[in-house]
């Protein structure tokens, strides 16, 4: 078997030449995005947004996992609804979709696995992503420091049910700016999505909204710790 390149410009020339016969506007073309852009990413000054990966997904049936990382997946790309999930009581846009898929105004946020929910974008290795989760890339300004893991309870039903997935801001972690706010905290190996309350200046409790489901509740002091970061949105099904 042939050995993975060592990384995605080297793996992305391999797939063209594999695939395309080595002729980079006949890739570009097939995937629907300028030669100009393809050229960059083989030179390692970008890489490819949500649109190009779906669409080498689908073209070539290529992993984006493998292509970015060098590890192996189980799927393609988690495409859900393509648009700004909810915040708060606020509904999917889904007006421009089409404009704005045009214009490639997407990202790829790595979902990471159930092992690794807690770790910070950096230090996320190549077998903590489950998958990427393609986004609008104008409800969040800074995607780089933003993970989506999968709600493994019911405490926060009916708003955020099992399953659901989560965009978490790894930046945002300051409890008085937080408070009365959707965050991760750490729970044991995992992470539980509650209400940040912070009850007074030296205690925080993480609220449910199922009466049902146990708060959490840790000292202020520990909250680097024990808080991961801000929700910054949702997907749900109803």
């Amino acid at each position: 078997m042939a050995k993975t390149a060592a990384t995605f410009p080297a793996r992305l020339a391999d797939l063209i030449e594999s695939r395309a016969g080595g002729v980079v506007r006949r890739f570009a073309q097939a995937i629907g995005v300028n030669h100009q852009a393809v050229h960059n990413w083989l030179d390692g000054a970008r890489q490819p947004g949500a649109k190009a990966l779906t669409a080498i997904w689908r073209v070539y049936r290529v992993d984006p996992l493998w292509l970015l990382t060098g590890e192996a997946g189980v799927q393609g790309p988690v495409v859900l609804r393509v648009a700004a999930p909810a915040r708060g009581r606020a509904k999917p846009d889904l007006g421009r979709f089409a404009a704005e898929l045009e214009d490639e105004r997407f990202v790829a946020l790595p979902l990471a696995a159930a092992g690794a929910a807690g770790a910070s974008p950096r230090d996320l290795r190549p077998q903590d992503i489950a998958d990427y989760v393609v986004a609008r890339a104008d409800w969040l300004p800074h995607p780089e420091t933003v993970t989506c893991v999968r709600v493994v309870d019911d405490a926060m039903a009916p708003r955020l049910p099992r399953g659901a997935i989560v965009a978490i801001d790894h930046a945002e972690r300051d409890a008085q700016k937080l408070d009365g706010r959707l965050v991760a905290m750490r729970h044991g190996g995992a992470v539980a999505i509650r209400i940040c309350r912070l009850a007074e200046p030296g205690l925080v409790i993480g609220l449910t909204e199922n009466a049902a489901a146990p708060a959490m509740v840790f000292p202020a002091a520990a909250t680097r710790d024990g808080i991961v970061g801000a929700v910054v949105g949702w997907w749900a099904t109803a």
